[in-house]
This record gives C-alpha cells, structure tokens and sequence, in this order.
C-alpha cells in the first residue's frame, strides 16, 4: 500500500473537538510556523478524512495544521493550499494503527520530559521566537525599501527628458523648448547662421501650414531651399539629412 500526499485548501480542513489546545501550544506553534516560512513548508504533515469532495476533517498533526495557519498570518505570502495525508478506505486502518502508535511514542516522551527542565526548554523557544520576529521584521523592511527604491527611481526616470523622433521634432517646432534642441543638433552638422535659417523657414512654413505635420523628410528637404546667385538652393543636401536622421539621438 502506497500513502500519497494531497494538496488542499486549508480553509477546507475542519477542526472537531479535541485534546489539543493551540492556546497552551502557542509557543511551539510560532516556533514551528517561522521554520514553515523559512522553508516553504511542512516536514511533517497532518493527516486529515474527506468527509465530502471539497472538505476534510482533521485527524492528527493538529501542532502543524495551527502552525501553518500561524505562518499564513506572519507571512501572507504562505500558500493557502497545505499538503496532507487523506486517510480513505484502503488506508485508515493502517494510518489509524501508526498513529495510536505514534501516540504511545508521544506520551512516553511526555512523561519522561516531566523530570527535567521544560521552562528552559519553553525559553529557549520563546528566544528563537523573537530572533525569527525580528528577521522576519528585517527581511519586511527590506523588501518595503527595494520597493520605494524601485518606485522611486521609476518616477525619476520619467522625468527625464525623452529622446523625441526627428520627424516628431520637426512638427513641434514651434514649441521653444523643441526648437531649441533642433537648432543646437543642427549646429552640429551646419554652421550657425545655416541652423537658423532652416529653423526659420520650418517654423514659417509650420505656421502657413496651420500646423498641419510634415509627411516625409523628402517633404522637408524641399521646403528648406533658399535663393542662391539667381537660383533656389537648398539649405541640407540629402546626404546631409541622412547624417542628421542618424545621429540625432547620440
């Protein structure tokens, strides 16, 4: 016979009357709901009868099924699934006698426990208790921090300026700002006084338009022309364009 584990919701799992008291195991319970976080899980695994598809009632390991909900409240990110043993028909007997026997085991322990220190025992839990409050309260503020950083760091990059298309350039010329960018890329490629005659003239042109964009680069070569011993010239050759086109976001 082969004993499988399930995973199931924990809000499925019933709690009936029982010996166990999670009010007088609340230090234990913690104890063991830190380690529940550290590692992602149970070792041990409660052992729970389906009483219908989707529920199930708790039949031992009721120390981990509280301790999981422990850890499900220190830390939110816990899965609510827990995995199980489901006892059946094929099974409960055999599960039924490994328990009463683990039961004998417990109480054996018990009872020998009495003779020595269990209020040490209990501090030395109640120690460790703390130190996982506080790493876990570390590990919190850490994250919260990582956290602003990234949004803070977000908000800066959106406000800085934006590397803006040429084309795009183009068409808002009018606005200072832009043209003032265009002009200063210009005068990396033309002199001075070439940069703002083709300001000049994009800006004219721009507004007889009635700010209707500019289509193509083509477009703009034709307008930027300027007369020249009788004849129209043009103020950016085509090989000049390209030059611009290509480097205007360096």
């Amino acid at each position: 016979m082969e004993l499988l584990t399930s995973i199931v919701d924990i809000d499925s799992i019933q709690v009936k009357k029982t010996q166990f008291d999670p009010t007088q195991k609340a230090t234990q319970i913690e104890a063991l709901a830190n380690t529940i976080i550290s590692l992602g899980g149970l070792v041990n695994v409660p052992v729970v009868q389906q009483i219908n598809v989707d529920n199930y009632e708790l039949i031992s390991g009721y120390l981990e099924y509280y301790a999981y909900h422990k850890a499900r409240q220190i830390n939110p990110r816990v899965p609510d699934r827990i995995t199980v043993f489901v006892s059946n028909k094929k099974n409960q007997e055999a599960i039924r006698q490994q328990l009463e026997i683990l039961q004998v085991i417990e109480d054996t322990q018990q009872n020998t426990s009495q003779f020595t220190t269990p209020k040490q025992s209990e501090i030395d839990l109640q120690i460790k208790n703390l130190e996982s409050f506080i790493n876990n309260n570390n590990k919190l503020v850490f994250t919260v921090i990582e956290q602003h950083k990234a949004e803070l760091l977000a908000a800066f990059e959106a406000r800085l300026p934006q590397a803006i298309p040429l084309m795009d350039a183009f068409n808002r010329i009018l606005e200072p700002e832009i043209a003032y960018k265009v002009q200063r890329k210009l005068e990396l490629f033309l002199n001075a006084s070439k940069a703002k005659k083709v300001l000049a003239q994009l800006q004219e042109v721009s507004k007889s338009k009635n700010h209707q964009p500019f289509q193509t680069f083509s477009e703009i070569l034709d307008i930027l022309r300027e007369q020249q011993k009788g004849r129209s010239v043009r103020l950016i050759s085509e090989g000049k364009m390209i030059q611009i086109i290509d480097r205007w976001n360096d």
